[in-house]
C-alpha cells in the first residue's frame, strides 16, 4: 500500500473518531443498560422454566442477536443527535442532544429492566409494578398467566 494512502486512511480515521468521541461517555451507559437488560430476561427466562417449565432458561444465539442489533440502533441514535446537535442545531449548544437521546433510550431499557425483574415473579413489589407494567411472561414465552397464579397460590397455602 502506498505510504501517502495509508497516511490520508489513518488521518481520516483520526478525524472521524474525534468527531464521535465526545459521545463514547454516553454510549458506555446505553450499552451497560442493554446488558442488564439482556441479564435481567435471563433471569426472567430462568423463573419461567422452574415455574412452568416452557422456557429454556439459557442464552440463545438469537437473543445475542437482538441484544448486538439493540447495540447497533443505540449507536445510531446517539451519533445522529450528537451530529444534528454539533452541525445543525448549534444555536443550541446547551442541550446536548446526544445526552437527551441516549437519556430516553436508557430509560426505555429501565422501564424493561423492570418488567423483566417484575414478571413471574411473586414478591409485593413486583405485584405492585404489575399494576402498571406488563407480564412479560405470557408475550415472550407463550405461558398462560392464569395457570402461573394457580401454582403460586397453591404453594402459599
Amino acid at each position: 500500500m502506498n505510504s501517502t494512502l495509508l497516511k490520508w486512511l489513518i488521518a481520516l480515521f483520526g478525524g472521524l473518531l474525534a468527531t464521535v468521541k465526545p459521545t463514547f461517555p454516553v454510549l458506555f451507559v446505553g450499552i451497560l443498560f442493554i446488558l442488564v437488560d439482556s441479564f435481567t430476561a435471563y433471569r426472567l427466562s430462568q423463573r419461567v422454566k422452574k415455574t412452568s417449565g416452557k422456557a429454556s432458561g439459557k442464552f440463545q444465539s438469537a437473543k445475542f442477536a437482538k441484544v448486538i442489533t439493540s447495540i447497533i440502533e443505540l449507536f445510531v441514535i446517539v451519533l445522529l443527535a450528537h451530529f444534528a446537535g454539533t452541525m445543525i442545531f448549534v444555536m443550541f449548544d446547551n442541550l446536548f442532544f446526544a445526552n437527551w437521546a441516549a437519556g430516553i433510550y436508557c430509560f426505555k431499557e429501565l422501564w424493561s429492566i423492570l418488567e423483566n425483574e417484575s414478571s413471574c415473579n411473586g414478591s409485593s413489589w413486583a405485584k405492585l409494578f404489575q399494576k402498571i407494567m406488563i407480564d412479560k411472561t405470557a408475550r415472550h414465552f407463550d405461558v398462560d398467566l392464569s395457570s402461573l397464579e394457580d401454582k403460586e397460590e397453591n404453594k402459599i397455602e
